[in-house]
């Protein structure tokens, strides 16, 4: 996105990349999709489930990134308010995220009996309607406003910070248990521009496909 900070920049990317992972993630518990359970032996499913566990425990990072880092100049650069909603918000995200963090690992290498996919859609569905509107929030208040609470060598430091903290967790993935090996195809930022647009495209299309809802 144009504008933005050097800090700005890997935060919105960083969303992004969260915002495709649950986009594919509701595409697949909605609709005529949602009603066969999910099958992680094989295919497609198993690479939702993959890269839905990635995502988890990249979400969890960015959170401490930004409870640790950017929080705190927010309160000095008297948006105190916010920080503390975000903060908030926080707190009600992660355990909905841990929880179908749980049920997802259940399911690697499975199918799932119907018990297991109901409690999955659910767990999922409430995680997805927050995650929205946090990202949205955190997009409008943050990323775009990030000068207004951080000067430009500080921004730089954070920047660079976080994109170790960023490699240092898709390193422990990749070379961790066998199960984590799994996740060693994921890719890191986007590479080139076009790539990014062409994802970003993908996404779109995932998000706005036409699904009809079950309850």
């Amino acid at each position: 996105m144009a504008g933005l900070s050097e800090l700005g920049q890997v935060l919105h990317e960083e969303h992004f990349r969260i915002l495709m992972a649950i986009c594919g993630l509701e595409n697949r518990i909605s609709g005529a999709a949602g009603e066969r359970p999910l099958d992680a032996t094989a295919g497609e499913d198993r690479t939702l489930i993959e890269g839905l566990l990635l995502s988890l425990q990249q979400l969890i990072v960015h959170h401490s990134f930004e409870e640790s880092a950017i929080f705190p100049l927010m309160h000095s650069g008297g948006a105190g308010d916010l920080a503390l909603l975000l903060h908030q918000e926080h707190g009600s995200i992660e355990p909905k995220a841990r929880r179908l963090q749980t049920l997802a690992e259940a399911l690697v290498g499975r199918s799932a009996d119907p018990a297991q996919w109901a409690a999955f859609r659910a767990a999922a569905a409430e995680l997805i309607a927050e995650l929205m509107r946090h990202l949205e929030t955190e997009e409008l208040n943050i990323v775009q406003r990030l000068p207004v609470f951080i000067d430009a060598e500080t921004d730089h430091r954070l920047a660079i910070r976080h994109l170790k903290d960023e490699e240092e967790s898709r390193r422990s993935a990749t070379t961790g248990s066998t199960a984590d090996r799994r996740f060693s195809h994921q890719p890191s930022r986007p590479a080139t521009a076009k790539a990014a647009t062409a994802a970003r495209a993908a996404a779109r299309r995932r998000c706005t496909a036409p699904v009809h809802r079950t309850v």
